[in-house]
């Protein structure tokens, strides 16, 4: 590893973060436009639809630590990670776009099993790519704030490449609502070109990154070369090799249950949101865009303040810090709304209000991620020092199961909400019945706040700091010396 402590270049960090847009529209998508668009426009029962997306996590699984252990163990010309990630570009593509653009007509069964299998299809697709790229990140540097930039770096392109689109889907429905027409977001057409667009953005961003960060090959670690053994015995030293990776860590093991518990409870939320919007604040399409064009600067002033708070107050303390802020967030003004509190949905205090809420959670949300995931990322030489072995796609793949955790069990969660709720088909807005809005209301806060209180409290069991981070280091040159 040729970086060490030293400060990476400005153009390594951007070609390292870009390919995250890749990431970024598909958990955008899911967590944000999936759930809302099948239940409808394609008029799939609420509890199928998050049933559906909660299945695929027990795919991720057995494929995302799969995937990440295959990476660490690839010996090829082009490296560790590079063969996956060049390998997903067209799979990536196609499965997404086919996920918005399901058979016509289509009853609940069969709309539930291609949401199933075209959710898989895109989830793991993804996963080869987006496990490979992130684990370069631990090689590039060991410094230990260097590691909080390179993620907020991913971040900002993840959160970035997400809005984009997610503002050019409602710059046509705009466009549609002014024209006269119907509202565009009710459309399906409307969801197969944002399809369309998507994969075409994703594919690109995928290969920038992949070119981008070639260069890098010949300095990145070289696996040891693996005796031949019997089929039998591979699969048993592969399984061994996993299972020793996600255990020999009580950091990680606590990391990853938090992780998962909290990308639940904003996942919660996330899904919930175009309900919210629609049919709770009865926001207008344009008071949509107005909101998404905001959001702009949050990953930009969580770029700035990953670094800095992880500098002056630890990660651990900015990730609960600020997990505890977007909980805050995200609940205070629906709990004000079911307390009538708040003035009518006519009132444009309420854009001002959601708008605030929602930039502040999502600006907390991006710092504490990245905390977490710097924190993920110095595991890999506690990992190190007790196997031997850098195994940074194995436990990466655990940050990213529990980032599919916020579309999986939130979306389950929130199809839940609706059902209990007795959401009604094909539910106009400013016809909802009162009391459904808030019974959604109350469930919403107390899922969300019980998910959020039991993260934080695993949070607060992580032991790491930067000098215990700084001894570890010290230990393994001393090894490599000794050798």
């Amino acid at each position: 590893m040729t970086q060490g402590g030293t400060v990476l270049p400005f153009s390594t960090k951007l070609l390292y973060g870009f390919g995250s847009i890749a990431y970024g529209i598909k958990d955008n998508a899911f967590a944000y436009f999936l759930l809302f668009v099948y239940v409808q426009i394609f008029g799939l029962a609420p509890e199928l639809a998050g049933l559906a997306i909660l299945v695929m996590l027990i795919f991720d699984a057995v494929s995302d630590p799969l995937i990440g252990y295959i990476s660490d163990n690839t010996r090829s010309r082009w490296g560790r990670r590079h063969p996956f990630m060049y390998g997903s570009i067209i799979p990536v593509a196609l499965t997404f776009f086919l996920i918005w653009d399901p058979p016509a007509g289509a009853s609940d069964q069969t709309l539930f099993w291609y949401l199933l299998l075209m959710g898989i299809g895109i989830r793991t697709t993804i996963t080869l790519y987006e496990i490979p790229s992130t684990a370069l990140g631990p090689e590039l540097t060991q410094d230990y704030v260097e590691r909080s930039s390179l993620i907020a770096f991913r971040a900002w392109f993840g959160w970035w490449g997400g809005l984009i689109m997610w503002n050019l889907l409602w710059l046509f429905v705009v466009y549609s609502s002014l024209s006269g027409t119907e509202d565009a977001r009710y459309n399906p057409e409307t969801w197969v070109v944002y399809g369309i667009a998507c994969s075409i953005v994703m594919a690109l961003a995928i290969l920038v990154t992949g070119i981008g960060t070639h260069k890098h090959i010949p300095n990145l670690h070289i696996p040891e070369q693996r005796h031949e053994d019997a089929q039998g015995s591979q699969v048993k030293t592969v399984i061994k090799d996993i299972w020793l990776t996600l255990n020999v860590s009580r950091n990680y093991r606590i990391l990853f249950i938090a992780y998962i518990v909290c990308k639940a409870a904003s996942g919660l939320f996330t899904n919930l949101t175009l309900f919210y919007y629609s049919y709770y604040w009865e926001l207008e399409a344009i008071d949509i865009l107005t909101i998404g064009m905001t959001l702009f600067m949050a990953p930009v002033l969580g770029l700035k303040l990953a670094p800095l708070c992880t500098q002056l107050f630890g990660k651990r303390n900015t990730a609960i810090g600020f997990f505890a802020a977007s909980m805050v967030m995200e609940n205070a003004l629906i709990l004000l709304r079911v307390l009538d509190l708040l003035p009518a949905n006519e009132s444009s205090l309420i854009l001002a209000l959601v708008l605030i809420c929602h930039f502040a959670a999502v600006t907390s949300i991006i710092v504490a991620g990245t905390a977490v995931g710097s924190m993920v990322f110095d595991t890999v030489e506690e990992v190190e020092t007790a196997t031997q072995k850098r195994m940074e796609g194995t436990l990466l793949a655990a940050r990213s199961f529990a980032e599919k955790c916020m579309a999986g069990v939130g979306a389950f969660s929130a199809g839940l909400i609706l059902s209990f709720a007795a959401w009604p088909e094909e539910a106009t807005p400013g016809l909802v019945a009162q009391v459904t809005l808030d019974n959604v209301g109350i469930y919403t806060v107390l899922a969300s706040t019980c998910l959020w209180l039991l993260g934080l409290f695993f949070i607060s069991k992580v032991k790491e700091d930067r000098a215990t981070h700084a001894e570890r280091l010290s230990d393994l040159t001393r090894s490599a010396q000794d050798t």
